[in-house]
């Protein structure tokens, strides 16, 4: 009766301790992608007053390409920072934490803006610290969830569309009412109340022990896996003419349609809205198909697609067609962020996974930082439809860069890389 009962408690204890991991990773998704979503909520943001700061400064399409362009580059050294940290030391919760407040304090700088010289400070250094988030973020997400990877992630990016197409609507109110500034100012509010969510409840999240006891493991790693790794550089290459295309609508839907369109910042505001809410729910949806049945062809026929449809807006008129347009492009473009991190994080082992997020966010940042600069120029010297047409070019040049991509790679053996 007693070893009955002896037994019994182990099985309650079983069952307990189950469902306690099973909160915990729940817990770790849901503050993940609420952070993440407070991230993109600050793109928004910018996509919406880049018309206002170029009509307010007085600016040309070349200049604020420029704060788009050091904006990459500023993103490009707050990826690669966070990856090696956190595969070499760690700190999860710590840098989660710092990149929320930074996003929080720097965009709430930006509202005290008098001159086109202090935007080409305080906004890359803004998106240094949102750039902070992605390595932690979805490397934990890939572990926690390595059966689901594209799913995971695709919540984690479905949560940033969520959070990127709200920002536009509510402070495209914001400003009608109290101005640019003022609006500014107030996005100090999100990033603070995201860090401290994270201080209180997010759970903590580990390193792999190889880490802490030896860096030769590490560097080998490294070298190996992602260095020397031809199936992550082709999906690094792919990204990167996706992301320069991206970094190209995030800089010139807005202008196009306050420039070409007419339209003022509450329609301008409905619009980018439409752009990331149309993607936000696909997104799971298609990380998860691409966890079933292979990531090549979704990624292809969405590349496609959304050039096409970068095309297409151009040509239609405003309204219905119009909306359509932008709805079909944030459909396609913006729900593979899942599909290539997942490949990503397929083709290389878990123990760098923060390395092997920053590695590809590096080459999105790096590379992206060309187009709005030539995009500025096609529009200043041609009118901005000519650059819109270049962001279409770039990103059917990922459609056709992705026809190469093969299958995953086999399984690292750690062992053999700590000798």
């Amino acid at each position: 009766m007693e070893c009955a009962r002896y037994f019994g408690s182990l099985e309650i204890d079983s069952i307990l301790f189950e469902l306690f991991g099973k909160m915990q990773k729940i817990k770790t998704l849901v503050l993940i992608c609420f952070g993440h979503m407070v991230g993109h909520w600050y793109i928004g943001v910018l996509m919406l007053v880049l018309p206002i700061l170029k009509a307010d400064l007085q600016l040309t399409f070349t200049q604020i390409g420029l704060i788009i362009s050091l904006r990459s580059l500023a993103g490009a050294f707050g990826n690669a920072t966070s990856g090696l940290i956190v595969d070499l030391v760690g700190k999860r919760n710590l840098i989660l934490t710092i990149s929320a407040a930074g996003m929080g304090i720097f965009w709430f700088a930006a509202g005290f803006a008098q001159h086109y010289l202090f935007l080409l400070v305080v906004i890359p250094l803004a998106t240094t610290f949102s750039n902070l988030w992605h390595a932690p973020a979805m490397s934990a997400l890939s572990e926690t969830y390595p059966d689901r990877k594209g799913f995971a992630l695709g919540m984690h990016g479905a949560a940033a569309n969520l959070g990127q197409a709200l920002s536009p609507l509510m402070v495209g109110l914001v400003i009608t009412w109290l101005g640019w500034r003022t609006a500014l100012k107030l996005n100090l509010l999100p990033g603070l109340l995201m860090a401290a969510l994270l201080i209180v409840f997010l759970p903590r999240l580990g390193a792999f022990e190889f880490k802490r006891k030896t860096k030769t493991a590490f560097l080998k790693l490294l070298t190996e896996k992602i260095i020397k790794n031809p199936a992550l550089l082709l999906i690094s290459i792919v990204s990167a003419f996706r992301t320069m295309g991206q970094r190209g609508i995030e800089t010139f839907l807005a202008l196009f349609l306050a420039d070409k369109v007419g339209l003022d910042p509450v329609w301008i505001g409905i619009y980018l809205s439409i752009l990331t809410f149309s993607s936000t729910f696909p997104e799971p949806l298609i990380g998860w198909l691409s966890d079933h049945i292979g990531r090549r062809a979704i990624l292809m026929i969405s590349l496609a697609m959304s050039g096409l449809a970068v095309v297409a807006i151009t040509l239609v008129p405003p309204g219905l067609p119009m909306m359509i347009s932008v709805g079909l492009l944030g459909f396609f473009h913006y729900s593979l962020r899942p599909i290539i991190f997942a490949y990503a994080l397929d083709v290389t082992p878990p123990e760098i996974g923060a390395t092997t997020v920053s590695y590809v966010f590096a080459w999105n940042q790096t590379f992206s930082a060309v187009s709005p600069l030539v995009g500025g120029f096609l529009a200043d010297a041609f009118g901005i439809r000519y650059a819109m047409y270049f962001i279409a070019a770039l990103t059917l040049t990922a459609a056709l860069l992705s026809c190469l991509i093969k299958g995953v790679s086999h399984p690292v053996d750690l062992k053999a890389c700590e000798e």
